[in-house]
């Protein structure tokens, strides 16, 4: 079957229990295009500005930019893997993991992207009440609708929303800056921060990583369509650190602009620069706020879907139906109130399993084919380790970054483990 005929269809097959056929495969521009627009969105512009308010315009982009190319680290090095391989995350979990351990870790991250889901649904809410006075819970229902139906169709419309996405966010962020530029001041590189020491310039580097943590982790559900290896790498690059950097670089300036009332709880929020500019303005901003937190929204459900049809043995568009109506009432239960919190839980938890799985996948057992097993203690342990160790910084020495901590110590107990392991396995082979 030729690609041509494949992207012809509507619904295409979404291989939810298997690897993607070569003839299923996508250009590069297409998958891409899926990462490009996820995180060029208003939820990275408020931790930008988070970031800027606590440490200042220079200290704050430093550390936006080594948060970004950690996650180009771990997100590429799991999409060489998934594009070389075809298999989504939940079947690369199942090799690291186990056949009855990977349910542990699929059914967290398939969880936790539902409540991404459900923080970007309450936003659309919240964001068009306070923006355009509309109603609260009308907003949050239409929004979680809309997002469901674009979901529903599969990769091949989160490809089409990344090409709208993305170019909308760089020409509203062009207009807003010129605005805030405008009423505010224009001296940003010398901007100082708000308050001094509530946050450091590792937690900084953490709270950039933590944002896409979880869907970097799970990366493997968009780019095991790339035609290959190299090929899912390089898609990577538009989002990390390309598209997040610039996206957070936006929120950051216009809280150094100083038009923002209360950045260090709001962030970079731009959206009330954007309200009460005459009519054009005004439905530019609400297609915005739904293609944009669309975007993020319906990549979460999307690997929230992937996963939890894998582990059910369902199709993924039944689940996207039935984890859609959940993330909505979450999402009117006003979860998005505990953003920051879940953003510290996630840099805490999340960083070691991809890290763990980039060491097991592409160092040493890269070529290993044999069937799978139950259970693979060694990385659990490994992951319980570097977790509790990461806990355990987070609490005694924030100034450090929990996420680096969490990489590096899974990848260091890893090796370890696995030298340890093989020594045995060649001691009893030797006995025998």
């Amino acid at each position: 079957m030729s690609t041509e005929n494949v992207d012809k269809k509507l619904l295409d097959p979404e291989f939810e229990h298997a690897p993607v056929p070569q003839e299923y495969r996508k250009k590069l521009s297409s998958v891409a295009a899926v990462w490009f627009g996820f995180p060029m969105v208003l939820t990275s512009a408020v931790i930008g500005g988070l970031i800027t308010a606590q440490l200042g315009f220079k200290a704050g982009a430093l550390a936006m930019l080594l948060g970004n190319l950690l996650l180009f680290v771990m997100v590429g090095l799991l999409s060489y893997d998934a594009g070389r391989s075809g298999m989504n995350f939940s079947l690369t979990a199942q090799k690291t993991f186990g056949r009855s351990g990977y349910y542990i870790i699929s059914g967290l991250l398939s969880t936790v992207v539902i409540g991404w889901f459900a923080l970007q649904v309450g936003l659309t809410g919240s964001t068009m009440h306070g923006s355009f006075g509309a109603s609260l819970l009308l907003m949050t229902i239409v929004g979680g609708i809309l997002y469901v139906a674009i979901t529903y169709v599969g990769i091949k419309a989160l490809s089409v929303l990344g090409w709208i996405a993305a170019p909308f966010y760089i020409i509203i962020a062009i207009i807003v800056i010129a605005m805030a530029v405008k009423s505010g001041q224009s001296d940003i590189l010398n901007y100082h921060p708000q308050v001094t020491g509530a946050m450091s310039f590792g937690a900084a580097v953490t709270l950039v990583f933590a944002g896409f943590a979880d869907s970097g982790t799970m990366t493997a559900d968009f780019t095991r369509w790339a035609k290959n290896g190299r090929e899912g790498a390089l898609s990577v690059i538009f989002a990390f650190p390309i598209g997040n950097f610039i996206a957070e670089l936006v929120g950051g300036i216009v809280v150094a602009t100083g038009v923002i009332p209360n950045p260090t709880s709001t962030g970079g929020d731009f959206m009330s620069v954007l309200a009460g500019h005459g009519p054009l303005l005004t439905i530019l901003s609400i297609l915005f706020v739904f293609i944009n937190l669309g975007s993020v929204g319906t990549h979460c459900l999307y690997n929230g879907a992937v996963g939890w049809s894998h582990m059910t043995g369902k199709k993924m568009r039944t689940i996207t139906l039935i984890i859609g109506v959940v993330g909505l009432i979450a999402a009117i239960s006003g979860i998005y109130n505990h953003f920051f919190d879940w953003l510290v839980l996630l840099g805490v938890i999340i960083p070691p399993i991809g890290s763990i799985m980039i060491m097991d996948r592409l160092v040493f057992r890269k070529n290993d084919s044999a069937d799978l097993v139950s259970w693979r203690p060694m990385a659990f342990i490994v992951w319980i380790l570097s977790a509790a160790i990461s806990l355990v910084v987070n609490f005694y020495a924030p100034e450090l970054s929990v996420a680096v901590v969490g990489l590096v110590t899974s990848a260091i107990f890893y090796a370890i483990g696995s030298l340890i392991v093989k020594g045995n396995a060649r001691t009893v082979k030797n006995t025998i």
